[in-house]
C-alpha cells in the first residue's frame, strides 16, 4: 500500500492517518479513527515512518515536524 502518489503527494489515506497523528496514539487508535483494518493503518504508519513524517515512540505514533508541515501547518 503506497502512501505517496507517483507526482509525491499523500494519498488521501495517508493524510488522514498522518492527521490523527497530531495527537500521539496507538495503531488501533489510529485504524479507528480512519475506518480501517489494523494491519492497513500499521502499513500506511511503517511508510509515514519511512519517509519522515511520523515516529514511533513505545507503543504510541506520532507526527514529526515534517508531518506538520506536509499537513500545511
Amino acid at each position: 500500500m503506497a502512501c505517496v502518489k507517483p507526482n509525491g503527494e499523500l494519498t488521501p489515506a495517508a493524510l488522514e492517518v498522518l492527521a490523527r497523528l497530531v495527537t500521539p496514539a496507538t495503531d488501533q487508535d489510529v485504524a479507528a479513527a480512519v475506518a480501517r483494518p489494523v494491519h492497513q493503518a500499521r502499513a500506511i504508519l511503517r511508510e509515514l515512518i519511512k519517509i519522515d513524517l511520523a515516529l514511533r515512540d513505545g507503543d504510541l505514533y506520532r507526527i514529526t515536524p515534517a508531518g506538520r508541515t506536509r499537513l500545511g501547518g
